[in-house]
């Protein structure tokens, strides 16, 4: 069973508990989704972030608590964090389904675990020591229930966005040669397959009617992904595909100057379960293009703010031709649906209680 709080930190509110934030995320707020979910809360809770990343060396930044690794460190690690751990009053770990370090290392403190990626193997014992999971997909809720985890522990909280920022434009068709931009980029060419570029690359060798547009990311560490993708276009011609390189300063301008975002992840552990440029784009009243293999795919399908298509050419030409006979609709559900579901505040409200309440 999860850890109950103590009664003193359920009873004073969270702005009297310290929180320590987990992560095994690269720690670039600026360009990749959960590094910035968990700069939110850190900054809202003021909390202190640690993080454990291939890409990071040595990270310590004293004025906002920000403490990164990399995973050689691991022997030390693992007896520093016990000593971290003691410094809060209560663990978020931010991260996959059970993250290898954390799972190991945090028993002193109550946890709280939020599953933003399905990749790596469940490790039940952890799991039974989290005091509440938050989960973010329907799909994730059914499979813990399922394993067993009881439903007073399980939350679903669907991550928030400033929606005074991203806003939707006028009334919109789109054009007529559809513009799909794809905003969930990787930083290896070993990602390629799984995220779903390999796919788009070939599907714009069979269909020169659309447009496609890569946005790459400026990771610190560089990118193998862009410099492959690169060459994918030069060698096979891809007058249809453009690769956008470099920070963006206004995404809510780049994904109304698009028809559709999209998100072809080709297997569930494919990227973030509920992918931020999906989340930000529905708010710009932009429809999604979902691969049948993302998690989020359910949502997009019950919600009707987008369109869901098989890992096949002939499937994604289909799902954009059906989505642009239904544009308007499609644009006015995307903008319901985020305004009732993606406001940052109401993420900041739920993981209040549920730091107030988690037992």
């Amino acid at each position: 069973m999860g850890r109950r709080l103590p009664q003193a930190l359920r009873r004073t509110g969270t702005k009297q508990v310290r929180i320590n934030y987990w992560t095994t995320a690269p720690l670039e707020p600026g360009i990749e989704a959960i590094s910035k979910e968990v700069a939110d809360l850190a900054g809202h809770f003021d909390g202190r972030i640690l993080a454990v990343n291939p890409h990071l060396t040595l990270r310590v930044e004293r004025g906002t608590r920000v403490l990164g690794f990399h995973p050689r460190w691991d022997p030390l690690l693992r007896l520093a964090i016990p000593l971290l751990e003691r410094r809060g009053d209560l663990n978020h770990v931010y991260a996959e389904v059970s993250p290898w370090l954390f799972h190991k290392t945090l028993r002193r403190r109550p946890i709280v675990l939020t599953i933003a990626s399905e990749k790596g193997e469940v490790v039940p014992e952890f799991l039974d020591r989290c005091a509440t999971i938050v989960v973010q997909t329907q799909g994730m809720k059914r499979s813990l229930a399922q394993r067993g985890v009881e439903a007073s522990r399980l939350r679903l909280i669907y991550p928030g966005i400033d929606l005074d920022r991203f806003q939707p434009g006028e009334d919109r068709m789109p054009a007529a040669r559809p513009r799909v931009l794809l905003a969930t980029f990787p930083r290896t060419a070993g990602e390629m397959d799984e995220r779903g570029v390999s796919f788009l690359l070939d599907a714009a060798a069979q269909l020169p009617h659309i447009d496609f547009r890569l946005l790459s990311r400026p990771w610190r560490s560089g990118s193998t992904a862009a410099e492959r993708t690169r060459q994918i276009i030069v060698e096979r011609s891809l007058a249809n595909v453009t690769l956008l390189e470099g920070a963006q300063a206004d995404m809510r301008e780049l994904y109304l100057r698009h028809d559709f975002t999209v998100i072809p992840f080709t297997t569930p552990e494919g990227g973030k379960e509920c992918p931020r440029s999906l989340v930000e784009t529905l708010a710009c009243g932009v429809p999604v293009l979902i691969s049948s293999a993302a998690p989020f795919s359910t949502f997009v399908s019950e919600r009707q703010c987008g369109a869901v298509f098989p890992l096949t050419t002939q499937g994604f030409a289909g799902a954009v031709e059906s989505a642009v006979s239904d544009y308007p609709r499609l644009c006015g559900n995307a903008v319901r649906e985020s305004r009732a579901i993606f406001d940052i505040r109401s993420m900041l409200k739920a993981y209040s209680d549920v730091y107030e309440t988690a037992h």
